[in-house]
Parts: C-alpha cells; structure tokens; sequence
C-alpha cells in the first residue's frame, strides 16, 4: 500500500511539473533586473567586457503601443596590456520591449526600430524569424526550467552546425542575456548570469553566482573574467584569466561529456591548450581552482 502511494505521489509531481509548462509565462512588465555580461575582443588582443544589469523602470507610449523601459547599470573593462582605466555609468537608457500575450511574442524598441525579438509560440524543428537577435537558427528540443516557483518552457537552439549552443525561455530570454545577440561566440559573445523579480533570484545560471546587482560603484567587485581565443581553432589556443590562478585543472569534455584530457598544475593568468589528436568538433572546457569552477565555455576545432 505504502508501494503504490508513493509511486501514485511521484506521478502527480511529475504530472504537475510537465503540466506548468502548458501555461504560458510572459516577461515581467516591471520589478525585474537581468544581471549579464557581454565581451569582444578588439584589435585581436584586447578583451573588453560590459559588466551590467538591465532593468524596467517606467513605461512609455510610441505610437499605438505600451512599452516597458529598459536602463542599464554597469561598467566596461579591459584585459589588455596595459589595461585602460574603467568607465562606469548608471541610469543609461538602452531600449523599450512590448509583449503581445496572446501570441507569446516579445518586440524591442530600440533605434528607433519595433522589432520582433522573441517567438515563444514555436515547436521543434521551427525556424527562428530574421530578427536583432536571430540569425539562422531553429528549434532542436523543447524542455522546461523552474523560474522562481514555476515551471518555464526552454527552447534549445541549433544553427546546422552547433546543437543546443544556447536557449530561450519564457519570461527570462535568452542564456546570452534579456535581448543578446543569438549567435555561437567567436571573437564576441555574452552570457545572462541570473535574474531577479521583486528583489528575489527566480533563475541563476550558477548557484555560485550571489546574483549581486550593481548600483553604484561601491558594488563593482573586479570578476572572474576568461577569454579563449582563438576560438575556433585548428593548432592550439589560449585561455587567459584576469586573476592568478594556483594549482588550478583545465578539463576537456566531448560532445557526449566525457573527460578526454587534463591540464593540471596551471598558475598564472593563462595556459596554452594544444590541438594534439583532437578530433574536428565541439569540446566543452572547464577550469576548477580549490574544487570551484571558474569557468566553463565551448570551443571549436577545425582543419
């Protein structure tokens, strides 16, 4: 008896989580802030990273529509020798979203252009629109992610030659940031690290991660900060960091998430990954120091 109750239990569970995502969960419309990062490499040896959160504050009208206002707290950086100083702002205007709910839509406002962003009415295998965020990619699977307390559909995305690079989700964006450019980093890229709503973490792309906003500079704490170029690459490449690493492991994962090869004993701020008899592919790298891991990033080899 006690058998077929906890059983009968687990399928109500299950059938609640896959249910939720039947519901569709529409961005906020105020009180959120998305804490995000992008980065590009300038002159082919220059890192320079825009650190920043984006959040709703106020709406505005333009022409028949509502629009929710997104302004940026932040500040940009470089790794290059030697550095440039940082150059900091806060309460700079950067775009407007509106939402069309009824047909799971999501449009951006920016450069004086309405623009579709998001399409979260889609089925496996569907093309994403031409859009300032979609290049050519479609829908490879479809699963779903908690959000705060409930359950948000994830879109998997493939473009014919990287599967499941990044995901949309409703109510949240992109994994590369609110309105990122949807494309496999190479020589520029970004990463949505958490989102908060109502002052609470609904969703972390690393529990490590204390999703700390930025509000003023007494909050800019100098980040973890790697690059990986070239990227892709067909002899070696390097991986550098913006801090001494000590006794820090570089692991290399294939496709299928298997470890096939280890750097150990790195110190220093960078380390030189050789090609040797890897394969033509796509590799997951991961660098730990002290049982933590600081970075994780795909790369590419090719002839």
């Amino acid at each position: 008896m006690k058998t077929v109750l906890l059983i009968t239990s687990f399928i109500v569970i299950i059938s609640n989580s896959f249910g939720q995502t039947n519901v569709y969960h529409p961005f906020p419309d105020s009180n959120a802030v998305w804490l995000q990062s992008s980065w590009y490499i300038d002159g082919g040896a220059c890192l320079i990273s825009d650190d920043h959160n984006l959040f709703i504050s106020g709406d505005t009208v333009i022409g028949s529509h509502t629009y929710h206002k997104l302004y940026k707290n932040g500040y940009k950086s470089s790794f290059c020798t030697p550095p440039f100083p940082p150059y900091y702002y806060f309460g700079e205007y950067w775009g407007a979203f509106r939402q069309d709910i009824i047909n799971k839509k999501i449009y951006l406002f920016k450069y004086g252009q309405d623009t579709l962003a998001y399409n979260f009415n889609l089925n496996v295998g569907d093309t994403l629109p031409t859009s300032v965020i979609n290049g050519f990619n479609f829908v490879d699977s479809i699963d779903s992610v908690l959000v705060g307390n409930h359950y948000n559909k994830r879109f998997w995305l493939s473009n014919g030659w990287y599967n499941n690079y990044a995901a949309i989700i409703e109510g949240i964006g992109s994994t590369y940031g609110a309105f990122a450019q949807l494309v496999v980093p190479f020589e520029s890229g970004s990463n949505l690290w958490c989102v908060k709503m109502n002052n609470q973490t609904v969703w972390n792309y690393d529990t490590t991660n204390s999703c700390t906003l930025i509000t003023k500079i007494d909050d800019i704490e100098e980040p973890t900060r790697t690059s990986v170029y070239p990227n892709p690459f067909s002899t070696s490449t390097i991986i550098k960091i913006n801090k001494n690493l000590k006794e820090a492991t570089l692991q290399v994962y294939n496709s299928l998430g298997q470890e096939i090869k280890r750097i150990q004993h790195i110190f220093g701020q960078e380390v030189k990954l050789e090609r040797d008899n890897l394969a033509i592919g796509v590799y997951l790298l991961r660098l730990i120091e002290d049982n933590r891991i600081i970075m994780e990033n795909k790369i590419s080899i090719t002839n």
